[in-house]
């Protein structure tokens, strides 16, 4: 399997886990948690699948830790505005996008 397919594949397979964390949150009534792993679990999907893609081919550079940066930026910015769950919100993308970079970086560290 090339690097993209198990890069894709663990993505597939960490918003499947999202996917279910949500339906255990919303079972509980935390409709919060559970729009919080959805929103992780459609991250999951194409939008890092094609960062991943186009920083693992060289087409864009560093896209994946630009796209953290500028999340840990906006919770900075919101949590000084008071808006916590927005900060938080934006903390939860940052982890997620960091979530993927570290895959792909293992991935090609492995198939190296």
């Amino acid at each position: 399997m090339c690097i993209l397919e198990q890069y894709n594949a663990a993505l597939d397979e960490a918003a499947q886990e999202e996917t279910a964390l949500a339906a255990e949150a919303s079972a509980c009534g935390n409709e919060r948690l559970k729009s919080i792993h959805l929103m992780k679990a459609s991250m999951l999907g194409d939008m890092l699948k094609v960062l991943g893609r186009v920083e693992h081919e060289g087409k864009k550079p560093k896209a994946l830790e630009t796209l953290i940066d500028s999340f840990n930026e906006e919770s900075e910015r919101q949590h000084k505005l008071g808006d916590y769950d927005a900060a938080d919100r934006a903390e939860q993308k940052a982890i997620t996008v960091q979530f993927a970079l570290d895959r792909l970086r293992e991935i090609e560290d492995n198939g190296a």
